[in-house]
């Protein structure tokens, strides 16, 4: 598992034809595991009173139990706790802003695992893996959370040949900035890239 506290930041970014000249900074942003919880209180929350008139109608028996103890835990939090988790997302957008202040882009690893297998009984029960599921979106919190603009691209594969991507995460209203960025660094290393046995080409024309 990476260290979520050790974040490299990028600062002084610099554009000069088509060339990027950047400084890397070493931060640490306060308060990631309050912003987790405050992340996954607002999500739940939110979820539940956008399906709340379905919820009154729903058969429980028709979905999987991972669907049922999600609903469960969001059910239970408060309008109390709600409140607390946007204090948390306001400190946190400042903590954010004054990073921004000095750094053009905040680098993180796009997931905190790699893909992990899917048991067995997941088809008939539902998946809940709380452990991973907590893995995969620890670098995501930030742009779902604070609403910043982020752009992910593939960088290398672990041991067992599965994908690694990393992430960058901009201020606000920097999709350009963001864009640049991931060209370049895709660029330097579209020669290790490599095709997954079932790939569809999108962006092919023909």
């Amino acid at each position: 598992m990476l260290n979520m506290k050790r974040i490299l930041m990028i600062a002084c970014m610099l554009m000069f034809q088509g060339l990027v000249v950047c400084k890397t900074v070493p931060v640490t942003i306060p308060e990631i595991e309050a912003m987790r919880l405050a992340h996954y209180l607002t999500i739940g929350s939110e979820c539940t009173t956008s399906l709340s008139s379905y919820l009154e109608k729903l058969n429980y028996a028709e979905i999987g139990w991972d669907a049922r103890v999600a609903l469960s835990v969001y059910g239970a939090f408060s309008s109390n706790e709600y409140i607390k988790a946007q204090k948390v997302r306001n400190r946190q957008m400042q903590i954010h802003q004054k990073i921004f202040d000095k750094a053009d882009v905040i680098v993180v690893p796009t997931t905190g695992v790699t893909a992990y297998p899917i048991k067995d009984d997941a088809l008939k029960t539902g998946e809940l893996d709380y452990i991973n599921g907590a893995a995969l979106v620890r670098y995501s919190i930030a742009g779902n959370f604070l609403g910043l603009p982020a752009v992910t691209i593939p960088v290398g594969f672990d041991k067992a040949g599965l994908p690694i991507g990393l992430q960058f995460i901009g201020k606000p209203w920097s999709e350009p900035t963001l864009i640049h960025i991931a060209f370049a660094m895709q660029a330097l290393r579209i020669a290790d890239s490599r095709k997954p046995k079932v790939f569809y080409d999108l962006l092919n024309s023909e």
